[in-house]
């Protein structure tokens, strides 16, 4: 009996610690990716994301490719920022077109020509 109070006691303190570091490491990482888009220095492409589709989905495609992106609004729109190299443009575009996305209802949605913000 008391052996099982002690694991209960053992699992309850590693879970009660464990879970706020671990989501304390998560969100200090999105923050570092969040600064490092924001850089002037770093060449990003901005897409906006179509209304009624979820961004993880077009994310969790470019993070699979290699690309780091985040999501941010531009004006009224929500976007994905990616970080990518001019040359690395056509890369990033056959990407988000590749991703089979579904709206928010259900319904499937094709994307034919991924225009990025700063072509409009």
């Amino acid at each position: 009996m008391i052996a099982a109070l002690a694991i209960i006691l053992v699992v309850v303190l590693v879970l009660g610690v464990g879970i706020p570091m671990f989501l304390r490491a998560w969100g200090a990482e999105e923050a570092r990716i969040e600064t490092h888009l924001h850089d002037p220095a770093t060449h990003t492409v901005a897409y906006a994301v179509p209304n009624g589709v979820d961004p993880a989905v077009v994310k969790a495609a470019l993070t699979k490719a290699g690309f780091t992106s985040g999501t941010d609004r531009v004006g009224d729109v929500e976007c994905l920022l990616v970080e990518c190299e001019e040359s690395e443009r056509s890369r990033v575009r056959s990407v988000v077109e590749g991703v089979h996305l579904s709206q928010y209802d259900g319904s499937d949605l094709k994307l034919t020509h991924v225009v990025f913000e700063d072509e409009r």
